[in-house]
């Protein structure tokens, strides 16, 4: 062994030791409680029935011939080279049309083909009328939502979506219908039982 390791080892005998001491004076030092323990909950199972077997098998179908479509598309207009690329460009997309408030305006204009903006917002309760218009001006810009001025007095303003944003809510249907039948409770906490508290050791 040469003298340089025989000083390395004994600097991290020193550390541990000057380590161990200060670990026993903050545990020293902290304040004592009773301890916790924890009961475990088992989780509750679903019994399968013949309908949930049978939507499973149809959701399962479905993506299967979604990822035969994209390949499909994807070799007929030339993939992407850079992954990390088209993640970042996709996260863009996700992010400007199915942004906050932008997947509520949608979702409304996919159940009403057609509303004035006081509807619309009337449908929102807790946007703001700036939001909305922002919101609305931005669909309109990527192509999802088109604004019609009706003749009228005075004149009015509806909202409907275009084929490409009818196109896109309807694809988001079997997503958001999967999402639905296959959603599940919230995971129980875990209950917490406190021990009982040591009698007081008397000095």
């Amino acid at each position: 062994m040469t003298a340089g390791s025989t000083d390395n080892n004994h600097s991290f005998s020193v550390y541990l030791y000057r380590a161990t001491q200060i670990r026993e004076a903050v545990m020293a030092s902290a304040p004592t409680s009773a301890p916790v323990s924890r009961r475990p909950i088992r989780p509750v199972m679903k019994t399968l029935t013949s309908a949930d077997r049978e939507v499973e098998r149809g959701f399962r179908e479905f993506r299967e011939a979604a990822v035969r479509l994209v390949e499909q598309i994807s070799d007929a207009v030339g993939t992407v080279q850079d992954p990390i690329a088209a993640a970042q460009a996709d996260l863009r997309i996700v992010r400007s049309i199915f942004g906050k408030w932008s997947a509520d305006v949608l979702l409304v204009l996919h159940s009403v083909p057609a509303v004035g903006f006081e509807q619309l917002r009337r449908s929102l309760p807790k946007i703001s009328p700036r939001v909305l218009s922002l919101k609305l001006k931005e669909l309109e810009h990527a192509g999802m939502v088109e604004r019609t001025i009706i003749d009228s007095r005075p004149p009015r303003v509806s909202y409907s979506l275009t084929e490409r944003g009818w196109t896109v809510t309807w694809l988001a249907q079997p997503i958001l219908l999967y999402l639905r039948l296959s959603e599940r409770p919230p995971p129980p906490e875990s209950v917490i039982v406190a021990a009982p508290a040591a009698a007081p050791v008397e000095r």
